[in-house]
């Protein structure tokens, strides 16, 4: 402890090897070599991380590339980053895009970007208004889905999950229309294999099964199975082939 950790900064074209910091900021185009740990890395300009990385914070509002997994306790991605390996994260903030080639685990995810996630996501609270692509599953307690943009999962499970209409339509056509453009284009929808959770409440949502205690489809739903122990009140625009009292 009595050692104090040296911060570093590259505002050009540069190399810096990998250790221990107190922060590292990148503005230029730099690239570290190896493992990091920091209390704070920003990357505003171009970075390539060669190594994991371990930080208390990670903010990208530049280009950011990943070789392996970072652990951190706050990352906000406003510009756009890749992870090659997990996110390991408390608290993660994404009004970019980011793409995650293995898996996430953190106890709050904000997306109003977008995010593609290789593998599964799991959080305490997963709040979305962008788009999503989740190839494994989503899981977490709360699910509270404004669609702004495409979105999908191969499952998704929660004690309470929605997902309705919404995103950036609140605040107005012309950045909704952008925010489709950046997030997958096209209808803002939900295409999941099986959604799972004890409440739940769907709008334009497209999903082989969907089982809980207390579901609510409304317009836009397409749902090839429902599964229900307590209720189930659907939108005379939703599509159900078979549904089942369990």
């Amino acid at each position: 402890m009595s050692e104090e950790r040296k911060s570093a900064s590259l505002s050009g074209a540069g190399k810096l090897s990998g250790g221990d910091y107190a922060r590292v900021s990148i503005s230029g185009a730099g690239k570290i070599a190896g493992d990091l740990k920091a209390e704070a890395l920003v990357i505003s300009g171009a970075g390539k991380v060669e190594g994991n990385v371990e930080a208390t914070q990670v903010s990208v509002s530049g280009g950011a590339s990943f070789a392996g997994s970072v652990v951190a306790d706050e990352m906000s991605v406003s510009g756009a980053a890749r992870i090659g390996g997990d996110a390991k994260v408390k608290e993660l903030k994404c009004s970019g895009t980011f793409r995650v080639g293995r898996s996430v685990a953190a106890e709050y995810v904000k997306v109003s970007g977008h995010i593609h996630v290789g593998k599964n996501l799991e959080a305490e609270i997963f709040k979305a208004s962008g788009g999503f692509t989740i190839e494994g599953l989503l899981s977490a307690d709360k699910i509270e889905v404004r669609l702004g943009g495409k979105c999908s999962a191969g499952e998704i499970g929660g004690e309470k999950i929605e997902v309705v209409r919404g995103g950036f339509r609140e605040r107005g056509i012309l950045l909704d229309g952008f925010v489709r453009m950046f997030s997958g284009s096209g209808l803002a929808e939900l295409k999941a294999g099986t959604i799972e959770g004890d409440e739940i409440v769907l709008e334009e949502t497209t999903a082989d099964v969907v089982r809980g205690k207390r579901i609510k489809l409304g317009s836009g739903c397409k749902i090839a199975s429902v599964e229900y122990s307590e209720t189930l009140e659907a939108h005379p625009n939703a599509k159900v082939e078979k549904q089942t009292k369990t």
